[in-house]
């Protein structure tokens, strides 16, 4: 809360009922700890594996910062990890092309700059990064994904989210209806300390620090995919909505409807125009 996300509505609205859900307690917690514990050890493979050249790297599920292995192993996105895995492969004489498969609602803001910039030296410095939509290609992943020298999507792909919020549950009321009041001390002129703590409402000067952190974000997050993507893309494409892979072809999002062959098979040309560039 009170933290600027990039990530669909949806998702976000399922993690606070997790969230929720913890902190209520009983009967629906301890069905969310049983589907927890019938899940596999290790769902996803968080490694990459390379095909003819072409590491294939996937990003696959929430977006966070600094998530434990086993949260990873449950199907998260630790954009540190990631942005190691990205420069193992770049690093690699064996690998000439590198795939970012996606399938993520976006995550949380925090580091997601800093990888994108990150991509894009890897892309225009080291060797060819390419995205590929395979499912849902949203808010931070498309930050990510917009670094990249081309996008394919699958055609049921959802593509786009482009904006950043920020949500601050009011609980007040509702606890003081319970017979609660919470007190809140801070020192002389600490106007943001204790900013959106459960029972308190916010403050005006408060709202308005965080419509200024939302709205310096979401101008950058713009201005990157702007600068990422050759295809000019309309402000009206940017307003935080999503588009099925017809859609988001239109406005200048991807660069292409296809196939994971057909991924591989641009990696491939990717790979091979860069080794050829590099003999010359």
């Amino acid at each position: 809360m009170c933290e600027p996300w990039l990530i669909t509505p949806e998702m976000h609205a399922k993690l606070q009922q997790i969230v929720l859900a913890h902190i209520a307690g009983g009967e629906i917690e301890k069905a969310q700890h049983e589907m927890a514990a019938a899940m596999p050890a290790k769902p996803v493979n968080r490694q990459f594996e390379v095909i003819d050249r072409t590491a294939v790297i996937p990003v696959e599920g929430v977006i966070g910062r600094k998530f434990s292995s086993m949260l990873q192993e449950s199907g998260v996105v630790s954009i540190d990890v990631l942005e190691r895995l990205l420069m193992v492969a770049a690093e690699d004489d064996e690998i000439d092309c590198i795939v970012m498969a996606f399938d993520s609602p976006g995550g949380r803001s925090s580091g997601v700059p800093e990888v994108g910039q990150t991509i894009h030296r890897i892309n225009e410095t080291m060797k060819p990064v390419i995205s590929f939509a395979d499912g849902m290609l949203g808010s931070a992943a498309y930050w990510l994904a917009s670094q990249t020298c081309h996008i394919t999507a699958i055609g049921s792909a959802d593509v786009g989210s482009i904006g950043v919020y920020a949500a601050v549950l009011d609980q007040r009321r509702a606890m003081e209806s319970q017979g609660y009041q919470v007190d809140v001390f801070k020192n002389a002129g600490a106007t943001y300390k204790g900013m959106g703590i459960p029972g308190t409402s916010l403050t005006s000067e408060q709202r308005d620090l965080l419509q200024m952190r939302v709205d310096r974000m979401g101008e950058q997050f713009k201005e990157v995919v702007r600068q990422g993507r050759e295809r000019p893309i309309a402000d009206d494409a940017m307003r935080g909505q999503s588009f099925a892979a017809e859609d988001a072809l239109k406005n200048g999002l991807i660069d292409r409807v296809g196939s994971y062959a057909d991924v591989l098979s641009d990696a491939a040309a990717y790979g091979k125009m860069k080794r050829s560039m590099k003999r010359g």
